[in-house]
């Protein structure tokens, strides 16, 4: 069983090629595809919000756009979410958990699972830091728990469950990415409960080769600034308070040498799975240099974005790019 938590999951949701491919490398390796009911609200909620922002968003462009129309030649309101927004919502919404619920097995956290995690954030054990975390290690606890039933491949083995996570805090202080020791138990010693960071590690596992990537032709793509942006303002209320000055202003963004790129290709898909940081430059406004040759530079905000992307590549389907800041650092932030 492979075990997704939530930012694995965005990355292979319900209708995409990357989900054709991971599910189909899955099942030839005898693995059912889960997550947990934890993640499963996280992942609504997230999409409740995405959804919610975007059509505001629609419904004012529209409302700015007949402003300066001619008149009688507005925009038509049927079948804009003016009105019925909510209710959209909630429609688009319960349709996207219910496509998440068939398409997933959903593991329950078990009340004693649920207790022992508000035990951990109590104790501050890993995977809880700061008096937080009761989340991640509910979600680790009723992965964990998945061992005790373990799948079979076609020999009849027990498959170990893996669960996907690039969490920091399920990991020990090194830089190896290994387990933290407070987590290791008879099933992560024996084999049976693995922890991997992504969905390409977990096809690397099941016999699908990674290959280096070139990170820097990533963010030199068309439509990778514009993703990396749009991820950035959901994840944090400052950047999206400059979200007008990213739009309007000169953005560049670079990609820094302290990462890279992983590649699969399988059934006419290829993965490419970009970790590292990025730098952002948003210039509003450049600075005219003063007759004696000083001053000049510009007006704007530097940005550095800590994430993973990932862009999937299939056959006669446009490229798409998910994004997922795991850090923003923003002046005054």
């Amino acid at each position: 069983m492979i075990v997704l938590d939530s930012n694995q999951l965005r990355f292979v949701l319900p209708h995409s090629p990357a989900l054709r491919l991971f599910s189909a490398v899955a099942e030839r390796a005898g693995h059912t595809l889960a997550t947990t009911d934890t993640v499963i609200r996280e992942v609504v909620r997230q999409r409740r919000g995405e959804l919610a922002g975007a059509l505001a968003v629609f419904a004012k462009a529209r409302r700015e756009a007949n402003r300066l129309l001619p008149p009688g030649k507005g925009l038509s309101a049927v079948n804009l979410p003016d009105r019925t927004r909510s209710a959209k919502v909630r429609e688009a919404v319960a349709e996207f958990e219910g496509d998440l619920r068939r398409t997933f097995r959903v593991l329950t956290t078990a009340p004693e699972d649920a207790l022992t995690a508000l035990e951990m954030e109590a104790d501050q054990r890993p995977p809880c830091t700061n008096g937080t975390g009761a989340r991640d290690a509910a979600i680790w606890l009723t992965a964990a728990r998945a061992c005790r039933s373990p799948e079979v491949d076609r020999s009849g083995r027990p498959l170990p469950v893996i669960f996907v996570s690039q969490d920091k805090d399920f990991r020990g202080p090194g830089k190896d990415g290994t387990l933290a020791p407070e987590l290791k138990n008879d099933d992560t010693e024996a084999g049976r409960l693995l922890l991997l960071p992504t969905v390409l590690a977990v096809m690397d596992e099941l016999g699908y080769p990674q290959q280096a990537g070139d990170a820097e032709e990533i963010t030199a793509r068309e439509g990778f600034q514009q993703a990396l942006l749009e991820a950035v303002t959901r994840f944090t209320r400052f950047a999206a308070r400059h979200l007008a000055q990213m739009e309007d202003g000169d953005v560049t963004v670079q990609f820094r040498g302290d990462g890279k790129a992983r590649q699969c290709r399988g059934d006419g898909t290829t993965l490419t799975s970009v970790s590292g940081t990025w730098g952002v430059r948003v210039v509003t406004e450049w600075l005219p240099r003063q007759p004696d040759g000083r001053g000049g530079g510009y007006r704007g905000f530097p940005m550095t974005v800590e994430g993973t992307a990932l862009v999937v590549e299939a056959k006669n389907e446009p490229v798409e790019i998910e994004f997922l800041p795991h850090m923003v650092h923003l002046p005054g932030a």
